[in-house]
């Protein structure tokens, strides 16, 4: 009996130094995890802090999450201002009757990911349009069309829009995890740093071939199609009920544009563009003259850049101008 108790001692002290070298080199690793990434420059831990310092969980399961109203970090070396209504950019004058509104709806690329405020679409649009426009963006990271539009719906009888701009890029119709990350995940950047890294690995295909072939596959139909195609209904619905006008800008896929082997999504958003009546915006043929890395955020973030929105701007205006004809 001795000798089981003995044993038993043992093992139990055993295994309480090695749950403490656990917990200690856990705990080593997320201090340098920390000290590496401080200098904002890694892409994973920088989204994992947009999603810990200023965004939240929605009220409504379609929409997911949404910013924090009044929130403000600096993210990839930049500031990010969240206003009152839960939009990056500055507060918006609704009180002026007579002021045009023009709203930006979309994910990441709307709210200016990487991009200092005054050079986001948003900003440019509003520095070449002048004072008696006011231009806003819903945009917020990691969601689909279908979530975008939802989040845009909430946000109608507010502001009561004369032109909707909607941002559509290739990862529209990708159905999006909407529930919430657990407590590790967002407490600890060395966990959410090992669980992005599996998530990569293990993700279907590799390189622009595996891309192409995933895009294909959610563009040719399935619920991520169906539930885009749905959204922009929805879209189209509360555009006649409130009579606003809708501009679709469809976002290059950014990856390579030599050659660009993405003509597929353009092919199918122009066709249901065309069905709802709505303007297409199509920078790819101005910004395929030049590499597609010349347009990223970033060398390891493919996010637009400043250089990419002016593009942006250059073919909005005029459509906004028209709108006024």
């Amino acid at each position: 009996m001795a000798i089981k108790k003995t044993l038993a001692g043992r093992f139990l002290s055993s295994l309480v130094l090695i749950l403490c070298g656990l917990a200690l080199a856990c705990g080593a690793g997320e201090v340098l995890v920390r000290i590496a990434t401080a200098d904002q420059n890694n892409y994973l831990i920088e989204m994992w802090r947009y999603a810990t310092l200023l965004k939240r969980e929605s009220s409504d399961p379609a929409i997911g999450h949404e910013h924090i109203p009044g929130a403000s970090a600096r993210l990839q070396g930049v500031e990010v201002s969240i206003n009152s209504l839960g939009m990056r950019g500055p507060e918006p004058d609704l009180t002026t009757r007579d002021k045009e509104r023009v709203v930006i709806v979309g994910d990441s690329i709307a709210m200016g990911w990487g991009v200092p405020e005054k050079d986001t679409l948003r900003g440019q649009l509003a520095e070449r349009l002048g004072p008696d426009v006011e231009v806003m963006t819903t945009g917020v990271g990691n969601m689909n069309m279908s979530q975008t539009v939802q989040h845009w719906l909430e946000y109608t009888e507010k502001i009561h829009p004369d032109t909707v701009i909607l941002l559509a890029t290739a990862r529209a119709p990708i159905i999006q995890k909407t529930d919430q990350a657990g407590w590790l995940v967002r407490h600890s950047q060395l966990y959410a740093l090992i669980v992005s890294f599996v998530e990569m690995t293990t993700g279907s295909g590799s390189g622009e071939e595996g891309l192409v072939d995933s895009y294909r596959a959610v563009w040719g139909g399935g619920p991520g199609k169906a539930a885009m195609d749905s959204a922009m209904d929805r879209l189209m619905q509360d555009q006649e009920e409130h009579g606003y006008r809708v501009i679709v800008l469809l976002v290059p896929e950014p990856h390579s544009f030599d050659p660009y082997r993405f003509g597929f999504i353009n092919s199918v958003m122009a066709t249901e563009i065309q069905k709802r009546g709505w303007v297409l915006v199509d920078p790819l043929p101005v910004m395929e003259a030049a590499p597609a890395e010349s347009y990223w955020v970033a060398s390891n973030d493919v996010h637009p850049n400043a250089k990419a929105f002016q593009i942006f701007a250059d073919l909005l205006v005029p459509e906004l101008a028209r709108s006024k004809e």
